[in-house]
């Protein structure tokens, strides 16, 4: 089961802005009429019902949204450019990871038709038109469209269920789902049968819950022996644990400890889950003698629940059981929330720049407005760049270069743009 991936996605470019004019008849000098770009492309990914793996998936595939359409004369703007939609399994955890490892959660994708922008495309650049005025009539520069956002996602799938079914190879829990739902996992009389974790819907009434068929446990999965985090993490977003003990095995009760060693061990809340002991192979003389055997010892850790997935005595009363721990675990977590009251706090204002110095020692000029202006507006041409250091001025960008001792004909740097500061 491919359940991580990690993919690159590019959002599109923006559409060049026009540098054009009127050109009709009888109008010899018409003005500047270039049109904006159009918008870059989104990258968005959507949680679907219809997948169940991130196999479509490769390690490194770069995924790219359209470019925007450069703008024409008479004030026509560019198409924006396509969306593209990449599908993904419901409960895929969505990240971000930087060239430095530095790691920004995105989504938590847990409904059908649920999204998140994964990188958002570059605003089209504005035509010429935009920058005409009472001392610059006509402009011959227009601003080029703004690259769109390139990142290294990271998408991890947890499965989505009420309860997870754990314990060791061959304990019988493939048995047991076959037993409470129409699910058909391979079933077989040796270790790791399962490989991949498999759903089952358990009608209970009129109630139904979601059972996943967890890959069996053994020393040390917890430190990520046999199948050990590959599927430890899916047990995660289960809110009831149905623990299967093989019954018909010499000494049962330190395989319930060693499960549970590997829970705690784990950690993430695994060993605090509530959790059912379901007795199995209860079809077999030795395992209901040895059940008796620890029952008058008082020895069975509560609550437990004698079973033969095989026959399917005793799997409906283990069922209601589930489902009556999988309410009362909603009802606490609901309890939880309303009692966790919010804090409403007034938005931080963002600055819209701030200066600072690079390693060199050059001014930098950093903020997403003004990174925007210089990375669209070309420096090399003297009526573009008079127009980013006026642009910059309004923003009060010079009164804050001037502080840091700035003067004309100095370098500084906004974003990755080097330029001549002109006063």
């Amino acid at each position: 089961m491919i359940d991580r991936v990690r993919i690159r996605v590019q959002a599109g470019r923006g559409g060049d802005g026009a540098a054009t004019f009127r050109r009709e008849k009888f109008v010899p000098r018409g003005g500047p009429d270039g049109g904006d770009g159009g918008r870059g492309g989104n990258v968005i990914l959507v949680a679907t019902r219809s997948l169940s793996t991130l196999r479509d998936y490769h390690e490194g595939d770069l995924h790219r949204a359209g470019d925007g359409k450069p703008g024409g004369s008479n004030r026509k703007k560019g198409a924006s450019g396509p969306n593209i939609e990449l599908r993904v399994p419901i409960g895929s955890i969505v990240t971000a990871v930087s060239a430095d490892g530095e790691v920004e959660h995105l989504a938590d994708l847990v409904e059908d038709g649920m999204a998140v922008v994964c990188a958002r495309g570059g605003r089209g650049g504005w035509g010429n038109v935009r920058f005409a005025g009472p001392t610059r009539q006509a402009p011959h520069f227009a601003q080029h469209g703004q690259a769109g956002r390139a990142r290294d996602l990271v998408v991890e799938l947890k499965l989505l269920a009420d309860v997870g079914l754990v314990g060791l190879p061959n304990a019988g829990k493939s048995t047991l789902l076959r037993a409470w739902s129409r699910a058909l996992p391979k079933v077989g009389a040796y270790p790791f049968t399962t490989l991949e974790p498999e759903l089952g819907v358990v009608t209970v009434g009129y109630d139904t819950f979601v059972a996943a068929d967890m890959p069996g446990l053994i020393e040390g999965a917890s430190q990520g022996a046999g199948l050990g985090h590959e599927f430890l993490r899916h047990i995660e977003r289960t809110q009831v644990l149905v623990h299967v003990l093989d019954m018909t095995r010499e000494d049962p009760l330190a395989d319930y400890r060693l499960i549970n060693g590997e829970l705690a061990d784990f950690g993430h809340g695994l060993a605090e889950k509530p959790q059912l002991l379901a007795l199995n192979k209860v079809d077999d003389p030795d395992a209901r003698t040895r059940i008796e055997l620890l029952e008058e010892a008082h020895e069975l850790p509560q609550p437990w629940y004698p079973i033969s997935g095989l026959t399917g005595e005793g799997t409906q009363d283990l069922a209601l059981a589930a489902w009556r721990a999988v309410q009362a675990s909603r009802g606490a977590a609901a309890q939880a929330l309303e009692e966790r009251l919010p804090v409403i706090e007034p938005p931080m204002r963002r600055e819209r720049f701030q200066v600072t110095e690079t390693p060199e020692g050059m001014p930098l000029v950093t903020g997403s407005t003004p990174e925007w202006l210089a990375e669209t507006l070309d420096v090399e041409d003297p009526d573009a760049r008079y127009e980013l250091i006026d642009r910059l001025k309004r923003l009060g960008i010079g009164r804050a270069l001037a502080r840091h001792g700035v003067k004309p004909g100095d370098r500084v740097r906004v974003g990755a743009t080097e330029l001549t500061w002109d006063v």
